[in-house]
């Protein structure tokens, strides 16, 4: 008789304590750090704009001795927001419960997928709302308007942003205050020999992203890092990308809402009894009639730019 087989010996089995998912962390993702949440009541409303030229034009005369007050005035509009609603369900059969091994843990799973899910639903609304061409007062492409920033001897990004602060600046009278970037944006202003310079007694390599901010002189930076995936289920090639692309946008955005506080966009995030508003909460329904569980989360929202002078957008900044 021959020795046993590795058949004889061990009989494969799924291990109870690994199993192989590719998750983003959530700090790749970056759309509720720029625009500022208003937790609205009613799917649709409107909101007050006041006329800008009329903060910003001098009113005040010369007085002479009894003269009446002469007496300025203000315009006020206003406009709507909408929040469309987005949902998404993960079922879980009675069947594959009962089957499924230790450590494939359904519900836990299907939880942080949706999770997941609506993040990067964020993600892609906001980039297709506010990085974009033609939205904002002031859109440049890199290449025509100004030499891209991976082009280390003939381009100045620190003059570029500078003119971008000032154009804001001129507009409105209000600083902006936040830079918004793509990964590969970021990775080639880290290693570029101007920014550098600033930093070359203390960090002769690359920089990081509070160095890259100081250098650029912005209050605050925002990396966008997340990556999604463009072709259907089942398509023979996969394509993958960044969503905040090869561009950059700088801002102005409040630290919070408020009544005369201007911004260059607000989200506003419908409250709603079973769920909504900007940040989801995943929902565990029992459907008996169909002997399983259903895991739902939904989010309503609008990414409204209601300051488009208080945004200046860069096009393509590497190559």
């Amino acid at each position: 008789m021959g020795n046993p087989t590795a058949n004889d010996v061990h009989v494969d089995a799924a291990l109870s304590d690994i199993a192989v998912a590719y998750i983003q962390d959530d700090t790749e993702f970056i759309a509720t750090r720029i625009f500022p949440e208003v937790p609205v009541d009613k799917q649709s409303d409107y909101y007050y704009i006041w006329t800008k030229g009329f903060w910003l034009r001098n009113a005040v005369e010369r007085r002479t001795p009894g003269d009446t007050y002469p007496e300025g005035r203000l315009e006020l509009s206003s406009t709507t927001y909408f929040c469309d609603p987005y949902h998404l369900g993960f079922a879980i059969p009675d069947e594959d419960r009962d089957n499924e091994d230790s450590a494939v843990q359904l519900e836990q799973t299907g939880a942080e997928w949706l999770a997941k899910q609506f993040l990067l639903n964020r993600e892609i609304k906001l980039a297709a709302d506010a990085f974009i061409t033609g939205v904002w007062g002031t859109t440049v492409t890199g290449g025509t308007n100004f030499t891209q920033w991976d082009d280390y001897d003939d381009s100045n990004p620190i003059t570029d942003i500078t003119t971008a602060k000032q154009t804001i600046h001129k507009s409105t009278g209000i600083r902006p205050n936040t830079l918004v970037m793509g990964q590969e944006v970021f990775d080639d202003l880290a290693e570029h020999p101007l920014l550098l310079e600033k930093f070359k007694y203390t960090n002769p390599g690359v920089l990081d992203e509070e160095e890259v901010r100081n250098a650029l002189k912005v209050e605050k930076l925002v990396v966008g890092g997340s990556v999604y995936e463009s072709t259907v289920e089942g398509a023979s090639t996969a394509t993958r990308s960044y969503i905040w692309g090869k561009n950059c946008l700088l801002l102005y955005v409040p630290p919070s809402p408020g009544i005369r506080v201007a911004s260059a966009g607000y989200t506003f995030a419908w409250r709603q009894t079973d769920g909504g508003g900007y940040t989801t909460s995943i929902r565990n329904t029992r459907e008996d009639n169909r002997d399983r569980d259903l895991l739902k989360g939904k989010h309503s929202f609008d990414h409204k730019l209601v300051g488009t002078d208080l945004g200046y957008m860069m096009l393509t900044c590497v190559g």
